[in-house]
């Protein structure tokens, strides 16, 4: 059950991926704002869940685990919605599922997870794929590494340290405790990016801009987004995260 809901997460993503390039593109909607409303459907539907499973009481270090993991998980969005501005979508994805080499790594020594020889060889494979991706195709500059790789490369690490910790607290948590709690991590992540600098300013004059029909695309985005990952979180307490991440590459 673990590997077909690990599966199921990756394909869910791959949806959302192409309705934030038509966000950021067709409706320039900067990644700051997108970040923020995804940290508030987040914490809405924390609080939704929570009225159904009721109040879990954790000790403090659970508490900081699945808080650093949610608020992490809000701010990988960042490099990757600027990744977004820079090349297509289908280029991005294939970037992203670098994350797996980070989460391997993570993995092995913050959890002692061992890795079979096939999941080697698929993370071997997943970093010359994305590797050879981020070259520009032109033959001056056939080694020049693309802008959106760095920014790809630290989203990726980001999601992989949050997938990290939320295995940590899944072991000590309920699946549907947590999420709650993960889901005040990711307001409190997108609360720290509307209060940097001047981004309150830019989300409210952005928020004005936009027409209805828009918010109804920011609805259903997010509405998959935490689908794939309410199904990535289900998977990662079923099976250890270094294969979830595996699968969810395909």
């Amino acid at each position: 059950m673990g590997i077909f809901f690990a599966i199921l997460s990756g394909a869910i993503f791959g949806v959302t991926n192409y309705i934030d390039k038509f966000l950021l593109e067709k409706h320039r909607i900067t990644p700051t704002v997108i970040t923020i409303y995804s940290g508030l459907f987040a914490f809405i539907t924390g609080l939704v869940i929570l009225a159904f499973t009721g109040f879990y009481p954790i000790d403090l270090k659970s508490l900081s685990i699945i808080l650093a993991s949610g608020f992490l998980t809000s701010i990988y969005l960042l490099p990757y919605y600027k990744a977004l501005t820079y090349d297509e979508t289908s280029l991005i994805i294939a970037l992203l599922q670098t994350y797996p080499v980070f989460v391997l790594i993570l993995g092995f020594l913050l959890l002692g997870e061992t890795f079979s020889f096939r999941q080697y060889l698929g993370s071997f494979l997943i970093i010359l794929a994305g590797l050879l991706l981020s070259v520009e195709n032109t033959l001056g500059n056939i080694f020049k590494l693309r802008k959106s790789f760095f920014y790809i490369m630290l989203s990726a690490f980001t999601f992989a340290l949050a997938q990290i910790l939320y295995k940590f607290a899944v072991i000590e948590i309920p699946f549907w405790n947590t999420l709650p709690y993960e889901g005040l991590g990711i307001g409190l992540g997108s609360l720290a990016v509307f209060l940097y600098k001047n981004n309150n300013e830019i989300f409210k004059k952005e928020t004005r801009r936009l027409k209805k029909q828009v918010f109804v695309f920011v609805g259903i985005n997010e509405f998959f987004y935490i689908l794939a990952r309410f199904t990535g979180y289900f998977a990662i307490s079923l099976i250890s995260v270094s294969l979830v991440s595996v699968l969810a590459g395909l």
